[in-house]
């Protein structure tokens, strides 16, 4: 299968965003150049995936070719944008013993995916093993990336939970510093359980659902996804159950793969829809209380298509003037 470039068609300088009136209390400031937002109201972000029938991606659609619930409420956009936006992309890999023997694929395969990021674009790599730590922080350079991923070693057991925890918490850090508009986007390999972490699937649902990052996992099962679902251990099951959620709960995408030939044709769909998505962004009517509130996406019904995006979001308290 062909490369594809997160840029696919177009360069920087074409870079536009469509902003609509924003109610409240004013503005944003956008610059549509380098995509900064700036605005002393708390804006919902989304990144919506919008395909067909049979998984195309659907492009070409307009801001008001949306309509944004919250809690069932239709909310007005106040921030759209139907063209690349810079991606940052986190590598998390299972780099336990039981991957010893695919270590080669997946090098191979997570350096294809990094050389698919423009100049705008950055990467990160997280290894998963007894403990997890970010052995390479983002990055526009490529080639530390690539260094990173080539000095990927295998052993011990298998700490996911913790993995995606300490990368979403980056994600997080990044998101406050940063007043750029970028798409956030983790992508999960493993072939086996949860085994070593200190942290639960609780804890890793509750920043998924506040870091606003959409999680790709690609579960490496072997001969286990051959075998019918029936026959499965009760831990396979409930591994397959905690993945799939925070990848649903977040926006993005799950993937089984039967073998590790498989991975090179993912990393390029996940890099095919990185490119084809949309930023939506709307300002909540409410004011915030804390609680965690759902958010649904439509299109319209003539366009035969779904959108997807976080399931929701924890409203952040509002501030009391005195």
């Amino acid at each position: 299968m062909a490369d594809v470039n997160f840029f696919t068609g177009r360069t920087a300088s074409v870079l536009a965003v469509t902003l609509t009136a924003l109610a409240l209390r004013g503005p944003a400031r956008v610059d549509a150049q380098s995509a900064t937002i700036r605005s002393g109201i708390d804006m919902v972000p989304l990144t919506v995936t919008v395909t067909d029938p049979s998984g195309r991606h659907v492009t070409g659609l307009t801001g008001n070719d949306f309509t944004v619930l919250e809690d069932g409420v239709e909310q007005p956009l106040s921030f759209f944008a139907s063209v690349e936006i810079p991606v940052d992309v986190a590598l998390v890999l299972d780099t336990s013993g039981s991957m010893t023997a695919d270590l080669p694929a997946v090098r191979s395969a997570a350096t294809g995916l990094v050389r698919t990021l423009r100049a705008v674009d950055r990467g990160a790599v997280v290894e998963v093993k007894q403990s997890a730590g970010i052995s390479q922080p983002f990055t526009s350079d490529v080639s530390r990336i690539e260094q990173a991923i080539r000095g990927l070693s295998t052993s011990g057991n298998s700490a996911i939970y913790d993995g995606i925890y300490v990368m979403l918490r980056e994600f997080e850090r990044e998101r406050r510093t940063n007043v750029q508009v970028r798409r956030q986007a983790l992508v999960l390999l493993s072939d086996g359980l949860d085994n070593r972490s200190r942290l639960s699937f609780e804890d890793v649902m509750d920043v998924a659902r506040r870091a606003g990052v959409n999680i790709y996992v690609i579960a490496l099962r072997g001969d286990v996804a051959l075998k019918p679902r029936a026959s499965r251990d009760g831990s396979t099951l409930q591994a397959e159950y905690t993945m799939g959620t925070v990848a649903r709960e977040s926006g993005g995408r799950t993937f089984f793969p039967k073998s590790a030939r498989e991975l090179p044709e993912i990393y390029t769909a996940i890099a095919h829809e990185l490119a084809n998505q949309y930023e939506l962004g709307y300002t909540p009517a409410r004011p915030g209380d804390g609680a965690f509130r759902r958010v649904m996406v439509r299109v319209p019904p003539q366009t035969n298509a779904c959108a997807r995006t976080r399931s929701g979001y924890y409203a952040p308290r509002a501030s009391l003037n005195h």
